[in-house]
C-alpha cells in the first residue's frame, strides 16, 4: 500500500502547490490594484500572499527530497503532518478572512462598485472591473487547499495510527514511501523455556532411581 499512498501524496502536494500559485497571483493582483487606488495593503490579501509563498517555498522541496533522499528529516511522517497542519490552518485563516471581506460582493446589486466603496473606501467611479472576482477566487482556492490538506493529513494520521497499533512504532519517523502501512503486526519474540532437573541444570534429569529390596530365604 506504500506505493499508492506515495502517489496520492505526490498528487495532493502538487495540486496544493498549483492552487497556491493561483492564489498568489490573485492576491498580488488585488494588492496591486488597491495599493494604486488607496495606497493600502489589506491584511487578508497580505495573509494570502504569505501563505502562498510559504507553501510554494516549502512543499516542492518536500516532494523532491522524498524522491531523492527518502527517510530524511523532512520526509518523516511526523514532520510532514505537523508542517502541513500549520499550512492548512494558514489557508483556513486566509479563506475565512477573505470571505469576511467579500460580503459586499455577495449582497450588493452593483457588486463591483459597492464592495470597493464600502469595504475598502475606494470611490465608485474608480472601481476596477473584476475586483470581486479576484476576492472570490482567492477565497475559493484558499478553502480548497485547506480541504485538500486536511483530508490528506487525516488519511496519513489514521494509517500511521493503525501501523503503530500493529507494533510498528517506527512509522512516525519513516517516510511515506517506506512506511509499514500494510505490513502485518510484528510478533514478539518468544523466550525459550527450560525444564530444570533435580540438579538445577537446564534439561537435567534425576539419576536417582528406586530400588526395591527383596527378602532372600535360605
Amino acid at each position: 500500500m506504500a506505493l499508492p499512498v506515495a502517489l496520492i501524496r505526490l498528487v495532493v502536494l502538487s495540486t496544493v502547490v498549483v492552487f497556491a500559485l493561483i492564489a498568489l497571483g490573485v492576491a498580488a493582483a488585488f494588492t496591486s490594484t488597491t495599493t494604486s487606488l488607496v495606497d493600502e495593503t489589506f491584511p487578508f490579501a497580505a495573509l494570502g500572499i504569505a501563505t502562498a509563498v510559504f507553501t510554494i517555498v516549502t512543499v516542492p522541496p518536500m516532494i523532491a527530497l522524498e524522491m531523492l533522499r527518502p527517510g530524511g528529516p523532512t520526509s518523516m511522517i511526523i514532520v510532514e503532518i505537523l508542517w502541513l497542519a500549520i499550512l492548512s490552518i494558514m489557508w483556513l485563516a486566509t479563506g475565512a478572512d477573505t470571505a469576511s471581506n467579500t460580503v459586499g460582493c455577495n449582497t450588493a446589486q452593483d457588486k463591483e462598485a459597492t464592495a470597493i466603496e464600502h469595504e475598502f473606501g475606494v470611490p465608485t467611479s474608480e472601481t476596477p472591473d473584476g475586483i470581486c472576482s479576484e476576492l472570490s477566487a482567492l477565497e475559493a482556492f484558499a478553502f480548497l487547499n485547506w480541504i485538500i490538506l486536511m483530508g490528506y493529513i487525516g488519511m496519513l494520521l489514521v494509517m500511521s495510527l493503525m501501523a503503530a497499533s500493529r507494533k510498528h512504532t517506527n512509522v512516525w519517523t519513516s517516510s511515506v514511501a517506506n512506511a509499514p502501512f500494510s505490513e502485518p503486526a510484528e510478533n514478539p519474540s518468544v523466550p525459550t523455556s527450560h525444564n530444570s532437573g533435580t540438579g538445577g541444570q537446564p534439561g537435567g534429569y534425576s539419576t536417582a532411581g528406586s530400588v526395591q529390596a527383596g527378602t532372600v530365604h535360605v
